[in-house]
């Protein structure tokens, strides 16, 4: 399972190079005047339903008066409506924009039995097969199998207040990193009060799947992803093969002839197999417009690290900064690994960016539980280079 992976224990004062993107930029490099990390304070857990036992992610938007929070694998402490304990993905909201003392006021929708819901319906056919294959209530070997849809970033359109979600369709057996993700694509929501709706390929890209925009060799796209000047820019980032970069009218994010990709030196393509690597190092991440820092911010954990790093640019493309380390990680309950699911919040950045919040789930003692973390990160200009 990809959920588990550790999190965050912050120094309460770091200053650390960070390379701006302001207007001005050094004569002698012609790079931005450089800006500092100057603290991190660790806000504690943020206040889960007693039961879940644990879940990963947390990619965030502030839709439709409510901060919308939208995770992965999910443990249940109590089987839901459908005897099931393992859920694929779950949402939180709250109405609490305040992020000072830490944020408050999460909700989930319940079911029929009072179990967290799912944010992303499955198909028929999904639903069935994961029923069948329920290790609570196993009809049909090999028990524990199913079909899971983790859902990544969330993005809203201020054109006409919609969201579009990106996510994963993923063949998953039991046992840990047991799983092939099938592809990827976008579903679109109309309303907080209805299920976000999939989208319909007709001829299908991906045989079996005709949701799927985007095939299994294909970058992910949906890794991070924002709306800039009307345009929506979408990032597939693999640990392997780095981000590359899409782009596409919000409207026709479900049409996959409309996408096009950064193809290097400026240009763009609607070749998919143009696309070159703008950064490495990146799995999941945020990337937002930061206006204290007057560029774009990226917020990830590279693998098999305890670190979470900044990366910043002037322009969605690059060139991108080095990374810089914003805080170091606290450690998981022994043997669930690193960090890898770091994620910052644009909806609560205080000071147009100057504090950025930022979480990360960290396996904790029991079995199957976790906790997601919230981390205060501090920028400061530093002054220009001579």
């Amino acid at each position: 399972m990809r959920s588990f992976r550790p999190s965050i224990f912050l120094a309460s004062l770091l200053v650390l190079g960070l390379q701006g993107c302001g207007s001005s930029s050094s004569p002698s490099s012609g790079l931005p005047p450089a800006l500092s990390v100057v603290q991190a304070t660790d806000l504690g857990p943020i206040p889960t339903n007693p039961d879940i036992l644990g879940r990963d992610g947390g990619y965030s938007a502030l839709f439709q008066g409510y901060s919308v929070w939208l995770y992965g694998d999910t443990f249940l402490a109590k089987p839901n409506y459908q005897a099931r304990t393992l859920l694929s993905d779950t949402w939180s909201f709250t109405a609490d924009l305040n992020v000072q003392a830490g944020i408050t006021g999460f909700q989930e929708r319940l079911d029929s039995v009072g179990a967290p819901t799912m944010i992303l319906p499955e198909t028929p056919a999904e639903q069935s097969f994961n029923q069948s294959h329920n290790g609570n209530n196993c009809q049909t070997p090999p028990c524990g199998d199913r079909w899971a849809l983790w859902p990544s970033a969330i993005v809203v359109n201020p054109a006409d207040d919609s969201a579009l979600i990106f996510y994963m369709v993923v063949s998953a057996q039991p046992g840990n990193f047991n799983f092939q993700g099938m592809g990827t694509s976008v579903a679109t929501w109309q309303n907080i009060q209805q299920q976000p709706q999939r989208p319909t390929l007709n001829p299908p890209i991906v045989p079996g799947h005709p949701d799927l925009l985007f095939t299994q060799n294909e970058p992910g796209f949906g890794s991070a992803a924002f709306i800039s000047d009307g345009m929506l820019y979408a990032y597939g980032c693999d640990y392997n093969s780095g981000c590359k970069l899409g782009k596409v009218a919000p409207a026709n994010a479900q049409v996959r002839s409309a996408w096009s990709f950064y193809a290097g030196s400026g240009n763009w393509s609607t070749q998919i197999g143009d696309a070159v690597t703008v950064f490495n190092d990146a799995n999941i991440l945020s990337i937002s417009w930061n206006t204290f820092l007057q560029c774009y911010v990226a917020v990830y954990s590279p693998p098999f690290s305890q670190n979470v790093v900044i990366r910043n640019s002037a322009n969605p493309e690059g060139p991108w900064s080095s990374e810089v380390v914003a805080f170091v990680a606290m450690q998981p309950a022994p043997g669930n690994g690193n960090v890898y699911d770091a994620l910052a919040h644009a909806e609560y950045d205080a000071n147009g960016g100057q504090t950025i919040y930022v979480s990360y789930s960290r396996a904790t003692p029991a079995p199957f539980s976790s906790e997601v973390r919230l981390v205060a990160v501090t920028l400061q200009p530093a002054s220009s280079q001579p």
